[in-house]
């Protein structure tokens, strides 16, 4: 189960390539050493990709038909647990598309349901307009890779908040080369233009740890993004906190708890009520009248 940690602070996107052999040890000793206490294992899903790739696949007459799972199976998080055990891990997976059509087999995967966080990067207008009004999701990402090419107005973002999304930044490929500099830059312009910054967090997407930066890096990093000194720490603790709150909604349902006080008393306990007025006990007999004085 999701679980939300109340202290530390958060990297909900941490690429499961850092947690491979040559760099696990040196990431998790990073992360924990800077602050970090909830942490995002990401695996990217190219939907377009693996559908064109299954569409070339032929199947010869009288062969079984193959039933190939779209979405990959969670990383497992036992060994890093153990390795970490004041740290909590969660599952994320960012899935990369651009037609609805393409994406409907991937939600309805058995796998899809294991993931923690659901994060969502759309390549058209068409897709993002399908996650504006139908997609269950938790984060709207961004590729730093490409110039954003979708026209986001105030309205798509209002209705985004209103299902609980939260738009992502990345810092790390920030640090690797000015292209994708200018185009985080721009794009996080861009969400103070059109929604003032709400709903912002900081996520490293590191490809190893040398480029993983503390949280007050991160927070000074904040400024140059267009955030206020406010904003920048709620984007590393108080929204990543709210993100992993929503998934966890997400995945159960809507509920409804009622919160009372309840007095529990031993079956063994007698309780007794004294009172001078002899009228107000109830003995099962007739009341009798005062007489008149």
């Amino acid at each position: 189960m999701l679980k939300c940690s109340q202290t530390g602070f958060y990297d909900l996107n941490v690429p499961e390539s850092c947690f491979g052999s040559p760099y696990r040890d040196l990431t998790i000793e990073t992360l924990v050493n800077l602050g970090f206490r909830t942490i995002a294992v990401n695996q990217d899903v190219d939907v377009d990709a693996h559908s064109a790739t299954e569409s070339k696949k032929k199947k010869k007459k009288g062969e079984p038909r193959e039933v190939v799972e779209a979405v990959p199976t969670p990383f497992s998080l036992d060994e890093l647990r153990n390795l970490a055990k004041n740290v909590t891990f969660l599952n994320r997976i960012t899935l990369i598309f651009s037609r609805q059509d393409s994406l409907q087999r991937f939600l309805k995967c058995s796998n899809f349901k294991k993931y923690d966080l659901v994060a969502v990067i759309p390549t058209t207008m068409q897709a993002l307009a399908f996650i504006c009004s139908n997609l269950e999701a938790d984060i709207l990402s961004y590729d730093p890779q490409n110039k954003l090419n979708l026209k986001l107005n105030r309205k798509m973002y209002s209705q985004l908040i209103e299902k609980g999304f939260h738009f992502e930044l990345t810092y790390a490929p920030a640090i690797q080369n000015s292209s994708k500099r200018r185009n985080l830059i721009n794009l996080s312009h861009l969400y103070h233009t059109y929604g003032k910054s709400r709903n912002i967090i900081f996520s490293s997407g590191a490809i190893s740890p040398n480029f993983i930066r503390g949280p007050y890096d991160i927070i000074s990093l904040g400024f140059l993004f267009g955030l206020s000194e406010l904003q920048s720490k709620n984007s590393v603790l108080h929204c990543p906190r709210k993100v992993t709150l929503n998934a966890l909604g997400r995945r159960h349902g809507k509920a409804l708890m009622i919160v009372e006080n309840i007095i529990t008393m031993d079956i063994n306990d007698t309780i007794i009520v004294e009172s001078d007025e002899e009228e107000d006990m109830d003995t099962g007999e007739p009341v009798q009248k005062k007489p008149k004085q």
